[in-house]
């Protein structure tokens, strides 16, 4: 029981980490952007979506926001394709190589923490272990799952991948 109440206790505090970083990234781009009077560039993301017997592999976020799809912000100097593997890697501790392409995902208030734009990859696993992260707990879900808990604009994402569908906006 005791141990119970520890592991909620630490992801309780894992939670709140995760949302206080989200929201420091967030005022600290908004300022950004009244200092520069808007003319600041959008943030460039990526992600992969991998599935497998049915299921997608996402990541329930610590932060309570719900399911992702596993990705992040590309970093100065890195590919788009790069992030991708990495990021796929440090969230869920598996191996991808990327098979395709989903889509560009821009609309102005997909992430309500900043302006994004994301690019969304068709990938599979080639190695590694399932693992979580600071992130979240990476998992196997089914769409029905999770249509309707899906953070930021993945739900889209997922429903283009699996209707074989381009999106370019």
């Amino acid at each position: 029981m005791k141990k119970k109440r520890e592991i909620r206790r630490k992801r309780l505090k894992l939670r709140m980490k995760e949302k206080i970083k989200g929201i420091l990234a967030g005022i600290a781009l908004r300022i950004i952007a009244l200092f520069t009077l808007g003319q600041i560039s959008p943030i460039l993301s990526a992600c992969v979506i991998i599935e497998r017997d049915g299921k997608f592999l996402l990541i329930e976020r610590s932060d309570g926001l719900g399911y992702t799809i596993p990705g992040g912000i590309v970093r100065y100097r890195e590919t788009v394709e790069h992030c991708v593997l990495r990021e796929a890697q440090e969230e869920t501790g598996y191996v991808v190589s990327i098979t395709g392409f989903v889509g560009v995902y821009s609309a102005l208030k997909r992430d309500p923490r900043f302006r994004a734009v994301s690019l969304a990859y068709r990938g599979e696993i080639i190695g590694g272990t399932q693992h979580s992260s600071g992130e979240g707990e990476a998992c196997w879900r089914e769409p029905g799952e999770v249509f309707g808990h899906m953070a930021f604009d993945c739900e889209k994402m997922l429903k283009d991948y699996l209707n074989n569908s381009l999106n370019l906006s």
